[in-house]
């Protein structure tokens, strides 16, 4: 720093830079300790410098590395002359994700530093209180929050800055596209390799839209051991609907080893737990429509699902007394995995069929997305719930096993 931050004092705009590693663990997990950490090494040195560099240019009064912490750290920004320590601070945020991020990953490949480089950065502003002297003391401000959960919203290789920076950005804001907002504060963009458009996209790849919910989504169905630990949690019920439930029931007789499902569904029954099973009626009409979409023999595939579900009830005896089968005439459109649905902290793991006839073939129900919800996702929690309730309490479901 050109001069300290002196004791006892409040100041007023400052730039705080947040800089994080967003391939830490690869690095860590590809090099030897004291090789990552000099590659981490170089990367607080070259911050270090390019902020340097950009104050004594701009002759701006403070400014340098506040904490650093590894794989990542914020830098404080300040001048009496605002423009000086908003150019500084922009300056080198910008500089750092256009050019000498792409300078370190290639000394990181001639050093033979393994794994990948990427960065998240995020400039906000504020008021700050210092107590102490110099860089030794402490500041204190609900800003310096901000910015940091700003930097962890930034997808990967790309610049945020909130709207207290934007309003003030003079010849930066056209560089940054306004993304959406982030605890309150509406937030702008810039993407280290393309233009605005490439900015909007990458927030919305990894933030989704505004408004949106704490939903958990997956690409594809979660395997048998994630769904294991579903089971694991559940301390009444577990309720599990599809149209044949021919996964499911797999994995109650697997000769395979371990048999994590059905270890899981044992010790939910032991423990005096129900597993409440629903399928379809082979012989309804929504099995029939459903054997026509996707050209398959619905009624073999429910009538194996009983078989195989009969047999594991045959095997544990009283102690499969909770594993409860029904058949049901309707079809929600969607399967789930219900863990105590009806208390506050329940949980449900779902997924949308893909209904409808095509000439390019049918995708399997397992490669659709499936999601995990909670009661914070809100009404969504709420009306697939009351699906899953419907479907039980109507539909002429009735108890096969």
């Amino acid at each position: 720093m050109t001069e300290q931050f002196q004791a006892d004092r409040t100041y007023d705009h400052v730039y705080l830079v947040f800089i994080d590693t967003a391939g830490y663990s690869t690095i860590v997990l590809s090099n030897p300790r004291d090789r990552a950490a000099h590659a981490f090494d170089l990367l607080r040195e070259r911050m270090r410098s390019r902020l340097a560099q950009l104050a004594a240019e701009r002759r701006c009064a403070r400014s340098g590395v506040w904490s650093w912490r590894g794989d990542g750290g914020f830098l404080a920004v300040h001048d009496d002359s605002e423009s000086v320590a908003r150019d500084v601070a922009l300056e080198a945020a910008r500089t750092f994700l256009t050019l000498d991020l792409i300078h370190l990953r290639d000394e990181f490949a001639r050093a033979g530093v393994g794994g990948e480089l990427h960065l998240r950065m995020a400039v906000h502003k504020g008021t700050i209180q210092h107590t102490g002297e110099g860089r030794t003391g402490t500041i204190h401000s609900p800003d310096i929050n901000l910015a940091a959960h700003l930097e962890k919203a930034t997808p990967r290789d790309c610049l945020a800055i909130s709207e207290d920076v934007y309003r003030t950005a003079g010849p930066y804001a056209q560089q940054f596209a306004p993304v959406g907002s982030h605890e309150g504060k509406r937030v702008y963009l810039m993407a280290g390799d393309g233009g605005p458009e490439r900015a909007v996209k990458a927030w919305l790849a990894s933030r989704g839209l505004d408004g949106g919910t704490a939903v958990h989504a997956y690409p594809e169905r979660p395997s048998s051991e994630e769904k294991a630990r579903l089971l694991d949690a559940a301390s009444e019920e577990v309720l599990d609907m599809g149209t044949a439930l021919r996964t499911s029931s797999s994995r109650l007789v697997t000769t395979e080893r371990p048999a994590r499902y059905r270890d899981a569904v044992r010790s939910l029954l032991r423990r005096g737990g129900v597993y409440s099973c629903f399928l379809l009626d082979p012989s309804s009409d929504a099995a029939a429509t459903l054997a026509r979409q996707y050209q398959e023999d619905m009624t073999r595939k429910i009538k194996d699902s009983l078989e195989r579900f009969g047999r594991f009830k045959e095997r544990y005896g009283a102690e499969a007394e909770g594993l409860r089968v029904y058949q049901t005439d309707e079809f929600p459109g969607f399967s789930a995995l219900a863990v105590d649905m009806r208390r506050p902290d329940g949980l449900i793991l779902y997924s949308s069929y893909l209904m409808g006839t095509s000439p390019y073939g049918v995708i399997e129900h397992g490669d659709m997305p499936h999601y995990l919800i909670g009661p914070a996702a809100g009404p969504v929690f709420g009306r697939i719930r009351e699906l899953a309730e419907s479907r039980a309490a109507t539909g002429n479901a009735k108890r096969v096993l």
